[in-house]
């Protein structure tokens, strides 16, 4: 769309405090995507531009003395143990961006970092709308914090109905909450995908792509594969992403003499990562629930195996099971353990009938239900709807 027809949209004030994280692929997907609506994003660390370039992007300054910037952060992180709120420079800041762009609405990523901005959306008189995506529905927002984003925004998003569970669970009205799965782009054409065969000695070759964290279940992965090399099945891992975990994943590796079943690619781009998945025979996802209650929403990286007809082997965990079910069109575990992941995996490979099923299934569902353009026009039904309901309720 031109800037010319672009002028006439309404417009949404896109909040992101870093713009963008390698992993935060699916926001700017969002963003970009957008065809009813204009989004203006705000951001205070503007980074990777390279790979997220974006045309009306607005940099924030932070308050150019270090020091009370510092002393800030420490009376917050150390002596309150909360999230550091915006201070009045940042938020007198972001009241002239807001007031400049004058949009639609405020979209807010995610829901800790909206935490931070209670003091602007307090007095901000627009409609306000935050998104949540997995870990900001844990320990790691205070349930204080979510009674004030409650008291002062109108409407939550997010991006499955277990997610809508554990914060309707914590006391938010279920009319307050809307769906906004995020789409992947879906290839027109898909190579047909067979089986290795296991007896002539062809490699099974699989693919865990993620953050290195503990709610991705990389260290039962590891150990599945151990298993199946102790069965005598020649086995090929590949660990695309990287994150604190990483170190103590490699010397899990190490330890289980696995060095030549499983390599680390670091961080991948997407468009590569993309390109490979015909390699691979499986993908899998064991995810599980930490102690610290972060939890997946629907892994975007699970969507994009099953839209390339890779047959995905994962666990009964938070929104995987909205997506998958189990031996239709993937394989969901009941209980996360390297036995469980290791059966599950020869039995996907044992049968070419279950593999075709579950790959063109896979595919199927993708098409149908998580393509961009249908999770952009949900997204914009609710713009519209928080729109209209504000009207509503501030007729002045």
């Amino acid at each position: 769309m031109s800037d010319e027809e672009n002028q006439n949209l309404p417009r949404v004030l896109s909040y992101c405090s870093v713009f963008l994280n390698q992993e935060m692929l699916h926001v700017y997907r969002q963003i970009t995507a957008l065809k009813r609506y204009e989004a203006h994003v705000l951001t205070w660390r503007p980074k990777n531009l390279d790979q997220f370039p974006y045309p009306r992007l607005l940099k924030l300054n932070k308050n150019p003395n270090a020091l009370f910037r510092g002393l800030r952060r420490f009376y917050w992180k150390t002596l309150k143990h909360q999230q550091v709120p915006l201070s009045k420079y940042q938020i007198e800041q972001i009241h002239k961006k807001t007031d400049q762009i004058n949009p639609a609405l405020i979209h807010i990523y995610f829901g800790t970092e909206a935490v931070r901005l209670i003091s602007y959306l307090e007095y901000e008189k627009r409609p306000k709308i935050v998104s949540f995506h997995g870990v900001d529905t844990s320990n790691a927002l205070k349930q204080r914090d979510l009674e004030k984003l409650l008291k002062y925004t109108d409407l939550f998003l997010v991006r499955s109905k277990s997610l809508k569970i554990a914060l309707i669970d914590r006391g938010c009205p279920p009319e307050r909450i809307r769906l906004n799965p995020t789409g992947v782009p879906i290839p027109a054409v898909v190579p047909k995908r067979t089986v290795p065969s296991l007896k002539k000695g062809e490699p099974l070759r699989l693919l865990q792509a993620c953050r290195f964290i503990g709610k991705k279940g990389l260290d039962v992965t590891i150990n599945a594969i151990a298993i199946l090399q102790e069965q005598g099945v020649f086995v090929q891992l590949d660990l695309a992403g990287s994150g604190p975990q990483e170190v103590a994943l490699r010397d899990q590796v190490k330890r289980l003499n696995l060095e030549k079943n499983i390599r680390f690619l670091g961080f991948v781009k997407n468009d590569t990562l993309l390109a490979s998945l015909h390699r691979y025979h499986l993908f899998l996802h064991p995810s599980q629930t930490t102690s610290e209650n972060d939890r997946e929403g629907i892994p975007n990286a699970i969507l994009e195996a099953m839209a390339y007809g890779i047959p995905v082997v994962s666990t009964k965990h938070s929104g995987i099971p909205e997506v998958i079910t189990s031996g239709k069109n993937g394989i969901l575990l009941n209980q996360l353990n390297a036995t469980e992941l290791s059966n599950a995996i020869i039995h996907v490979i044992s049968d070419p009938m279950v593999y075709s099923h579950i790959s063109k299934n896979a595919r199927q569902t993708i098409i149908n239900r998580f393509s961009i353009e249908n999770n952009t026009t949900e997204l914009e039904k609710s713009y519209e709807f928080v729109i209209s309901l504000h009207k509503r309720n501030n007729p002045t």
